[in-house]
């Protein structure tokens, strides 16, 4: 049984970095543009401020004609401090992906074709999946904080809980 594209969290290409896709790379996929995740993609999870190097790697993106815009699922004042960071570009905030929703209104803001948009970004479930039912290029890249959200905070509560447990047992 094959699998329906849109309903898979496969993607068409991977990276282990952002920084790593250069104008070319994007060119040779098909793309017109890009649209970037935030958390774990251009930032650290959080972060207020850009990994080192993305400022410059929107600049060299907008310098060879590729359009550059952030979809995420951050909150709206978030994503406006690290939109002004990547040269001003345009943003769709609590995007809610995997909805669609950011990656069509990146499509009508830029001009350029759903089907012509690389998202880029760290989550399968979410950045992927949300390329893939919109029709665009999904770009996965690891993750730059790979412990961090809801599950690391579960995971550090739970060994947190397993110590006083192994500590209270010893006494």
């Amino acid at each position: 049984m094959l699998v329906n594209k849109n309903e898979n969290a496969i993607p068409d290409y991977y990276y282990r970095h952002i920084l790593d896709i250069t104008p070319d790379k994007i060119k040779n996929m098909g793309a017109e543009a890009v649209a970037v995740d935030l958390d774990n993609t251009a930032v650290h999870f959080g972060s207020f401020r850009l990994e080192d190097g993305m400022r410059e790697w929107t600049e060299n993106m907008l310098s060879s004609g590729i359009k550059v815009y952030i979809v995420t699922n951050a909150l709206l004042g978030r994503a406006f401090i690290l939109s002004r960071q990547m040269c001003s570009v345009g943003f769709t905030a609590i995007s809610l992906k995997p909805s669609t929703r950011g990656i069509e209104t990146a499509s009508r803001r830029l001009g350029v074709p759903v089907s012509k948009i690389a998202m880029i970004g760290d989550k399968l479930s979410s950045d992927v999946l949300a390329a893939n039912r919109a029709g665009a290029i999904a770009v996965k890249v690891e993750p730059l904080n790979k412990s961090s959200g809801k599950a690391a905070k579960y995971a550090a509560a739970a060994a947190a809980a397993a110590a006083t447990v192994v500590t209270a047992v010893i006494k």
